[in-house]
């Protein structure tokens, strides 16, 4: 009898110790660079269609792209919540004497991410999000500032890694067509 309660409790010792190497993080921190955000669609395609519509000829154009922090706490295995704040800026030179337009844009997103497959090291989800964007914008001596709606789409996004990964997000958005980073699991 001594030798039956002796292996029951040794497997249940190891059945709680492997339950616990395979239970998931609850929070992830995470630091990324978007490629190509919505926002600077809107200036490729307004440079093309609207200023020539206006007579202005751009002469360059260039933008930094987005600089992302986010933080996300599951809820279960497959679903988390969580927040994302961005920031780009773009320039604008024109062949006129109006002068150049510089802008910058910043805010925040809330969203929802599901996980279509998550391992230990490798993770497959998606995720959506919406809030808010603060645009300000100088043209010589002009300022304007506005807030818009923020948005983000991502059907297909994959992280590697245990405690630190790294991750790529590809989808629609103020974060980017390509959003790539590194994230670190609390």
């Amino acid at each position: 009898m001594k030798k039956i309660i002796f292996i029951v409790l040794v497997s249940l010792i190891s059945l709680e110790g492997y339950g616990q190497e395979n239970m998931q993080k609850k929070s992830e921190i995470r630091v990324g660079y978007g490629l190509i955000p919505v926002q600077e669609i809107g200036t490729m395609l307004g440079e093309g269609i609207f200023m020539g519509l206006l007579g202005r000829e751009v002469e360059h154009s260039s933008g930094t792209g987005t600089f992302t922090a986010g933080y996300s706490r599951n809820l279960n295995k497959r679903l988390s919540i969580g927040i994302d704040g961005f920031y780009g800026k773009n320039t604008v030179s024109y062949k006129d004497d109006l002068g150049d337009s510089k802008w910058n844009v910043f805010g925040g997103l809330l969203n929802m991410q599901y996980s279509y497959l998550n391992k230990i090291k490798l993770k497959l989800y998606g995720k959506g999000g919406l809030g808010y964007a603060k645009f300000n914008n100088r043209q010589k001596e002009d300022r304007a500032s506005f807030g818009a709606l923020s948005y983000q789409f991502t059907p297909i996004a994959i992280r590697y890694g245990n405690k630190i990964g790294v991750y790529g997000e590809f989808g629609f958005g103020y974060l980017g067509i390509a959003n790539v980073g590194i994230s670190l699991k609390l």
